[in-house]
């Protein structure tokens, strides 16, 4: 090994360890002459966010009380939209208590710190703010103008672009949503372009009746409309008029559709539509009157229904099936050939040139 090369190494290893022991021994020292300092200052952080916590759940409650007391007093609307604003209040405050305790835990290190967070902080979130302000001033833009135009409120069902749900609070930034299932939504403000709200004003529970085109449609129709009108005198706390039939809606290839309406209350469609087709299916079943539905019709073979015992017979093949009658082949006799002049010759030897042995040869 070079010399020189390990001298340096030695060098780095020697350097280092003492730069580190250094560092450590004032590390000590300062904890030494500086921990009741810091135990104090850890107490202290650990009181802000203390505090802050007792002031969220103080803001907390107190708007909750309000949203309670406001539930007695006023209409159902109204208590909603103060449902909104307590809400709204809620996350404002939220936001707002934990930037101070932020910016006091920060004092709690000196002065010089805070300005030097505070720096990185404003040089960071510039930055930041350049590339995602745009959404977030949306959201909270957005939020505000849905607050402010009263387009939904707190406990208001609600449909938006993807997704379906009660509302269960709305932030500066987000709206939390419930769905039927359970699951909860968080929606950004700025992504709801369109907003179908089921629980402002009256609606319509509309069902379509399929019935048989052998059955009498006038007589069909009367039965309904006397069993939904004993439906509707009975729920009257989910209706505001009685259900009413329209008539024929449709022609199909093989059902005769009668549609139904009933103005209903707010988010009582759905209990009514079902209860009208139980009701119709009950009258229909006292009636007997029975619902269109597919059926198959099979046909056994036809030897099985009506066997013939006398089949007829088959005809015979014609003896001339081309018009014509064939000559049969000539009859030979045992020995002869076509021609009786024709001799038995060796023509293999006669065709080569040689010729037929002679009795000398023999």
């Amino acid at each position: 090994m070079n010399p020189t090369f390990s001298g340096e190494v030695m060098h780095f290893l020697d350097t280092t360890g003492a730069q580190f022991l250094e560092n450590l021994r004032g590390l000590l020292e300062f904890l030494r002459d500086n921990f009741g300092n810091l135990l104090w200052r850890l107490a202290g952080v650990v009181f802000i966010f203390f505090c802050a916590g007792l002031v969220m759940k103080g803001i907390s409650r107190l708007t909750s009380r309000t949203m309670e007391k406001n539930r007695l007093l006023l209409t159902e609307d109204q208590s909603r939209r103060v449902d909104t604003l307590m809400t709204l209040i809620r996350s404002a405050a939220r936001y707002l208590v934990y930037f101070v305790a932020f910016l006091l835990v920060l004092g709690q290190f000196g002065n010089t710190m805070v300005q030097n967070v505070l720096l990185a902080v404003g040089s960071i979130g510039g930055i930041a703010f350049g590339f995602g302000a745009q959404n977030l001033v949306k959201d909270v833009v957005t939020g505000l103008f849905m607050i402010f135009e009263n387009q939904f409120s707190v406990g208001d069902y609600i449909q938006t672009e993807d997704a379906v749900g009660t509302v269960e609070a709305t932030a500066l930034r987000v709206t939390y949503l419930r769905s039927a299932k359970g699951d909860q939504i968080i929606i950004p403000n700025g992504s709801i372009n369109r907003v179908i709200n089921y629980t402002r004003g009256s609606y319509v529970a509309t069902i379509v009746v399929s019935t048989a085109y052998e059955a009498d449609t006038r007589q069909v129709i009367a039965m309904m409309e006397e069993a939904l009108a004993e439906y509707g005198e009975a729920h009257r706390e989910l209706i505001e008029e009685l259900p009413v039939v329209r008539g024929i809606d449709a022609l199909g290839e093989s059902t005769v559709d009668i549609s139904v309406a009933c103005r209903v209350k707010p988010m009582k469609q759905w209990e009514v539509e079902r209860g009208m087709r139980l009701a119709v299916k009950e009258a229909f079943d006292r009636r007997g009157i029975e619902f269109p539905y597919p059926r198959m019709v099979t046909i056994p073979w036809a030897e099985h229904l009506s066997p013939n015992p006398d089949p007829a017979p088959a005809p015979e093949p014609s003896p001339t099936p081309f018009g014509w009658t064939p000559t049969p082949a000539p009859e030979f006799e045992d020995g002869t050939l076509l021609d009786d002049t024709l001799e038995d010759t060796p023509l293999a030897e006669s065709a080569a040139g040689n010729d037929p042995p002679t009795d000398d040869d023999k």
